[in-house]
């Protein structure tokens, strides 16, 4: 009958444990236990837990301690006299390796409790983190969220409503309040519609000017740039006509001073742009050309809310020389989720402002709500 030395050890982190079992009793120890435990004292709770590990060994195969010069030697030896050692120790290595990263991996799945018993992460926890991550929140900010929350209150069954609601207003807090487009006192206001193609810039504009023209009781004059697609100017010319509001064609950068010349009786001036690869340098010149001339634009970044965040980063990225813009969404009807909304918004940290929900001119276009948009991702009230 074999028998085992059994010993306890408290470190800081895991890999201080093992290192502390490894030195004393060899590579042939087996961890029995590891655990999370509080610090003691009375403000052990504010700081980072120790890691306690139970290893054992059997007595007669406790490390013999070995003078580094004999045991090179030995060594030397072994790899002369057989080379396939070479390939043992090796694996003798990774088997180590393996059983640290195994190790590691289990005390990153546990946490400290109260009694100090090592403990799985919350189901409550895990639900609101996959629920996130399916609405497309970004698995950074995900995890950052669920982490101020619960350091609000307890992850527990009994709490998933008050957790919840938690969440829902950390979110709406990270959204901020959205920005319409400002009242302009005494002077003319420049509104320029930039983004990728496809995501219904030319729609967005028109319905733009209608609020703004019928509700907002404003002079509009709408200039478009976007010269590229016949079909858009031939759009955005019957939605001026049908609005009663002039239009002007840009066909070259240069045009756009004497175009904006023409609308100086205008409270306020809509610019559209042509829709630009944002992958496409030259393309995004063009954009920046073209928006030179004009003085003091307000400035809106249109982006679909079915593209992907990849895409987005790449597209608010190729846009990184205009310093001042907010966001606009639009095709929120034809999006499933709106983490990306979120996403972008933190990435920016460019104000929200409208959102499309449909095709209809003008009514189809509203200020972003922040409560709705917190609710869609985590679910609405429990009344």
């Amino acid at each position: 009958m074999h028998k085992m030395k059994v010993k306890r050890y408290i470190a800081g982190d895991a890999q201080e444990a093992m290192l502390k079992v490894k030195s004393e009793l060899g590579n042939n120890a087996v961890i029995l236990h590891s655990r999370k435990i509080r610090r003691p004292g009375i403000f052990g709770v504010f700081k980072k837990p120790l890691v306690e590990m139970v290893a054992a060994i059997e007595e007669n195969s406790e490390k013999k301690t070995i003078h580094p010069i004999e045991q090179n030697n030995k060594i030397g030896k072994v790899f002369q006299s057989d080379p396939n050692k070479i390939d043992e120790l090796h694996n003798q290595v990774g088997s180590i390796h393996a059983l640290l990263n195994d190790v590691l991996n289990r005390m990153d799945s546990m946490e400290p409790s109260k009694d100090g018993q090592g403990l799985k992460k919350d189901e409550i926890y895990e639900k609101y983190l996959t629920l996130l991550i399916q609405n497309d929140v970004d698995h950074n900010l995900s995890e950052k969220i669920l982490s101020i929350v619960k350091k609000q209150m307890s992850f527990s069954k009994e709490n998933e409503e008050a957790i919840k609601n938690a969440i829902r207003i950390k979110i709406r807090e990270y959204l901020g309040q959205p920005s319409p487009v400002e009242e302009a006192k005494d002077q003319q206001k420049i509104i320029v519609l930039i983004g990728p193609t496809g995501v219904g810039k030319t729609t967005t504009l028109a319905k733009l000017a209608a609020k703004l023209s019928i509700n907002g009781r404003k002079s509009v004059g709408v200039i478009t740039a976007d010269t590229y697609r016949i079909a858009a100017v031939d759009q955005l010319r019957t939605y001026s006509e049908i609005l009663g509001i002039p239009l002007k064609v840009v066909y070259e950068a240069q045009e756009m001073k004497n175009a904006l010349s023409n609308f100086k009786d205008k409270d306020i001036i809509l610019i559209d742009t042509a829709g630009r690869n944002h992958k496409n340098s030259e393309q995004i010149e063009e954009v920046k050309q073209l928006i030179g001339p004009i003085e003091n634009p307000e400035i809106f970044l249109v982006i679909s809310a079915t593209t992907g965040y990849k895409d987005i980063k790449n597209i608010v990225s190729s846009y990184d020389f205009i310093k001042d813009y907010k966001l606009l969404f639009t095709k929120i009807d034809e999006s499933s989720t709106k983490g990306n909304i979120l996403n972008t918004r933190i990435l920016t940290g460019k104000n929200l402002s409208y959102l499309t929900i449909g095709q209809s001119v003008p009514d189809d276009i509203e200020l972003a709500n922040p409560d709705r948009i917190a609710n869609s991702i985590v679910g609405e009230k429990n009344e």
